[in-house]
């Protein structure tokens, strides 16, 4: 790599660095002092998925055959918008005197361009990277944390590469640890596809190597199962393309447009619940209650021509048909699920059915099963049985 390109490189992942560190703050300070280290959720930016993903080949060692995969896609070799991240939780803020270590296994072989690096931020805006020089290729690889693999930026020191874990430490003197994740965002090395699968992060005694369980009220557990599924967490650019499963919190917004989802949430005491889900767009909502009832709530524009919800006028009305298909979606699963639409929402009783918002009403289709709708207008309750629809006008 020339040194105009390397300079261009760390411009880029210092920016991004910046730009994540509210995020990274946020999510450390979600985790109680207590919480177990684990992986909580992936950010993706440009043409880039993320996700624990089933291997073959699982590292020396290990019991299971799921790893973190981060995957970026360049265009070209001046392509650097492209990164897959994932961030950590349960760390603590006090930074551990133990390094912390990795497994990684990559396809291509060469110079590592940065990635694949653990990053360690600090509340005095300055960070450290734990990253591999060069890659082997076809084989796992261990990143212990008491090598001389370390740089630094920010705090006492300034920037120093090819430092230790103790000196990191050493360069930040007092401050707190607000954030760690994985970093694969050397995608411009190899246009088409550099794919990066990490496993068996170790930091303070602790291990992940597995995806972090649904938890009541607070996160459900998210798979592609085709196509493409996109999350967004929170607000801004906290997107995810998932390829794989990938936890996320309650209240996000899940993108299944254009693929298959499936969702798996907690019923407490009572265990899981899955869900497949297609064709719309949608926030999951759960209280830590309720016996884990899951709602997915529809999102996004139908075009209507008023915020009123009355019937397009007819010169808008094939325009308005077009866009109420789509704000709809479709869900198979058995558990305690609810769709919400804007006038209705329906609670499975059985196996498939489609809700759609209209301009005029919201549409409950059952394909198979029992679907318990609850009008929100009429504020009465139906049984649509498997072939039949019921329409919740937008008035009575």
């Amino acid at each position: 790599m020339t040194d105009t390109r390397r300079a261009r490189h760390r411009r880029a992942t210092l920016a991004t660095v910046g730009a994540l560190l509210a995020t990274a703050v946020s999510l450390a300070a979600a985790a109680p002092a207590s919480a177990q280290f684990q992986l909580r959720t992936y950010i993706t930016e440009g043409n880039a998925s993320a996700g624990w993903i089933d291997v073959p080949d699982a590292p020396p060692g290990s019991t299971e055959t799921q790893s973190i995969g981060l995957f970026t896609n360049g265009d070209s070799p001046e392509d650097l918008n492209d990164a897959a991240r994932a961030l950590f939780q349960g760390f603590g803020a006090v930074p551990d005197p133990t390094p912390p270590s990795f497994d990684f296994n990559v396809a291509t072989g060469g110079a590592s361009g940065g990635s694949v690096r653990l990053l360690l931020r600090f509340s005095d805006g300055g960070g450290g990277e734990l990253r591999p020089v060069t890659l082997q290729s076809g084989q796992w690889t261990h990143v212990s944390g008491a090598a001389v693999d370390w740089d630094t930026s920010g705090g006492s020191c300034g920037g120093q590469v090819n430092v230790d874990y103790a000196q990191v430490l050493a360069c930040h003197p007092g401050a707190t640890l607000t954030g760690m994740e994985l970093v694969n965002d050397s995608g411009w090395l190899h246009p088409g596809g550099f794919q990066i699968l990490v496993d068996n992060v170790t930091y303070a005694g602790q291990t992940v190597s597995t995806p972090a369980p649904p938890v009541l009220g607070e996160s459900v557990n998210v798979t592609q199962v085709s196509g493409q599924v996109v999350v967004r967490r929170g607000t801004g650019r906290n997107l995810a393309r998932i390829k794989g499963t990938a936890n996320f919190p309650v209240g996000s917004v899940v993108d299944t447009r254009r693929g298959h989802a499936q969702l798996l949430s907690s019923r407490g005491r009572r265990g899981t619940q899955k869900g497949r889900l297609t064709g719309g767009l949608f926030r999951v909502k759960q209280k830590p209650g309720a016996h884990g009832l899951t709602d997915f709530v529809l999102r996004g524009s139908i075009g209507c021509a008023s915020p009123s919800g009355k019937r397009a006028s007819a010169s808008s009305g094939v325009r308005a048909r077009a866009a109420a298909t789509r704000r709809r979606l479709w869900v198979r699963g058995h558990g305690s699920f609810r769709t919400r639409g804007r006038y209705s929402a329906g609670s499975v009783r059985g196996t498939k059915w489609l809700t759609e918002d209209r301009c005029d009403g919201t549409l409950t289709f059952v394909q198979r099963g029992v679907v318990e709708v609850h009008d929100f207008v009429l504020d009465k309750t139906v049984f649509v049985t498997a072939g039949h629809a019921y329409f919740a006008s937008n008035s009575p």
